[in-house]
């Protein structure tokens, strides 16, 4: 046998396997969550695709906002909270969720109990995925047991309307 033919495409590198397909999936926490956005997306400036979609349709319609702007302090321990779009014509907070982890939603929690003269309002790419594997409890109903206003997959246009009409 030469030495080309017993070479497996599996290669071991550093302790990680790779598999034969030589395709290696990202990580599903942390920086390389979205590897696949293109790269002038990434460039502009958005985090992900989902909040690109969410610039478009606001930019479409000529609603000023702006995005990740401001910042808001809340504790335990001092934190700063980004939000992701600030509708500044309506003074609306709009936080663009695709994964909500217990992280998230602490956070937000804070954030409601402490700034209580803000409006923040979530839009979930699914409303429908569950808060954990295997918990009854939806995106959506989470958000509703906790007072926040929310939507799924994009802005709703009563969000946008002026209140003079």
């Amino acid at each position: 046998m030469r030495p080309t033919e017993s070479f497996d495409k599996r290669i071991v590198y550093n302790r990680k396997t790779f598999p034969k397909s030589g395709r290696v999936r990202d990580t599903k926490n942390g920086f390389y969550r979205n590897a696949n956005m293109k790269r002038g997306n990434r460039r502009a400036g958005f985090r992900s695709n989902f909040e690109l979609g969410i610039a478009k349709k606001l930019s479409s319609k000529k609603i000023p906002y702006e995005y990740e702007q401001m910042r808001l302090t809340y504790v335990p321990k001092p934190r700063t909270y980004t939000p992701d779009f600030h509708l500044t014509k309506h003074n609306i907070i709009i936080e663009a969720k695709g994964y909500f982890d217990k992280g998230d939603r602490v956070k937000m929690l804070l954030i409601k109990e402490q700034h209580p003269d803000l409006d923040i309002r979530i839009v979930f790419l699914n409303a429908r995925n569950k808060i954990y594997k295997g918990s009854k409890t939806t995106y959506g109903a989470w958000a509703d047991k906790n007072g926040f206003k929310w939507a799924e997959g994009s802005i709703p246009e009563e969000w946008l309307k002026d209140d003079d009409d």
